[in-house]
């Protein structure tokens, strides 16, 4: 059996000629083609946000944070739309649409960024109905900084007290598996205390100013349809053309993984299978998430972690052990203590270099390993391996006794920028035993 590399390269050859399972992309107006198609959390204390870094590093680092900021405001940052817009024109196009026969109803919801608890609505569901929900708006953090997050983040969701859900995106259409009364809520700002969306007391609800809108529609028969028929007639800056394209072609999530629930479902991940065999992609823009696979296996000296992955893109310009510049892409492993360790890519901190999380509440339980940082490896198949047992000794402490779970990483809230990367054959190994997760 050939193996994963000679695939791969013999997979290139055949389509030297061609691009396969490509999108054109526009960053900063260039016409940039990538090869896949397709952050923890974030706070606002402007005093501490770059603590950790000696004064010379903070005054690089505000300096390039500054000339970032400059570099948006000239020209290229998203325009963020404002509550008449928003309202009037989604209701007149809405209207002017002709859609109303299909519609349950449609209302309009602010989210304070401020607010310290969820915002209610009169916005009933029942059991699979399906709800369009398009979002608006910018979530400020630092003004002073340019850090911030607008509608890329989802809102969160639930009925009374039950379980809370997220919007994978800031165009999403859901069959919802509950029925009730919704609320609605963002974070960051906070963290959450459980699955029920109470926040913990311990992490304030704070530091972010601005206003998020979402146009909730509950749909009488199915969204698709409707989405067809408003497009048709027109759209407000593209919501709805994207809208209907993710109804349309929505994006499972990976075989055998699933979302952390702490940050919420998400479009990050895909699965592909080409000739080369199976691989996931990997795009974030102005999100995060977290894709985790159960991995039940014993940590003992031989126990090693073995994956291929390609970086195309890294979210990040800046040294990622920093509150505002922490956007990243990595592998992690869990374990069965709450600690998890992960492998990063780094745009500029040297390889090997370890460091603990820098953003409040995972800096309890993550620590980060710079596995690679060299740029001219961009856009190759790398294979790695590591002895997960010695590296936790040397990174976090005395070692644990097992695996619990191996994820994927995708965070870019911070720097706003896109990252996009591939993962193939990861697998656990150890005493004569092999779990294959992807």
């Amino acid at each position: 059996m050939h193996s994963f590399m000679e695939r791969r390269k013999a997979y290139s050859f055949k389509k030297a000629d061609t691009v396969l399972n490509s999108d054109v992309l526009r960053v900063r107006g260039k016409r940039v083609t990538v090869l896949c198609r397709h952050g923890h959390g974030l706070r606002g204390r402007e005093g501490g946000l770059i603590k950790r870094k000696s004064p010379e590093g903070r005054a690089r680092i505000l300096a390039r944070l500054a000339g970032r900021m400059l570099s948006r405001r000239l020209g290229w940052r998203l325009t963020v739309s404002g509550a008449g817009p928003f309202e009037n024109e989604v209701s007149r196009l809405i209207a002017a649409s002709g859609v109303s026969p299909r519609l349950k109803s449609v209302n309009f919801v602010e989210i304070d960024g401020a607010a310290v608890d969820w915002t209610a609505s009169n916005i009933t569901v029942v059991p699979g109905e399906e709800v369009s929900f398009i979002i608006s708006g910018w979530l400020s953090a630092s003004k002073l900084l340019d850090l911030g997050y607008g509608g890329r983040m989802g809102v969160w969701y639930r009925t009374g007290n039950g379980t809370i859900s997220k919007t994978p995106t800031d165009v999403s259409t859901i069959c919802v598996p509950f029925g009730g009364t919704l609320q609605f809520t963002v974070k960051p700002p906070g963290e959450w205390l459980d699955e029920s969306g109470r926040f913990d007391p311990e992490v304030p609800r704070g530091g972010v100013s601005g206003v998020i809108r979402v146009c909730v529609i509950v749909w009488r028969s199915e969204a698709v349809g409707g989405l067809r028929q408003i497009v048709a007639c027109g759209d407000y800056e593209g919501l709805f053309a994207r809208a209907l394209a993710r109804a349309e072609a929505p994006v499972p999530v990976p075989e055998g993984g699933h979302y952390l629930w702490r940050l919420g479902e998400g479009e990050i991940y895909r699965d592909e299978h080409g000739p080369a065999g199976r691989s996931i992609c990997c795009h974030t823009d102005g999100d995060v998430g977290i894709l985790q696979f159960p991995a039940d296996f014993p940590l003992t000296d031989d126990t090693w972690l073995k994956w291929y992955w390609k970086m195309d893109r890294l979210p990040a310009s800046l040294p990622e052990n920093t509150p505002p510049t922490h956007d990243y892409l990595s592998i992690a492993v869990e374990y069965d203590n709450g600690q998890d360790l992960t492998y990063m890519w780094s745009s500029g901190l040297p390889e090997g270099t370890i460091f603990r999380c820098p953003l409040p509440v995972w800096e309890k339980v993550e620590t980060h390993w710079v596995l690679r940082s060299n740029r001219r490896e961009l856009g190759l198949w790398l294979s790695e391996e590591r002895p997960l047992r010695a590296d936790y000794q040397r990174a976090v402490g005395a070692p644990p006794a097992r695996i619990v779970r191996v994820w994927l990483i995708a965070a870019s809230v911070l720097s706003r920028e896109q990252g996009i990367c591939e993962y193939a054959e990861i697998e656990l190994t150890g005493g004569g035993q092999t779990l294959r997760i992807v």
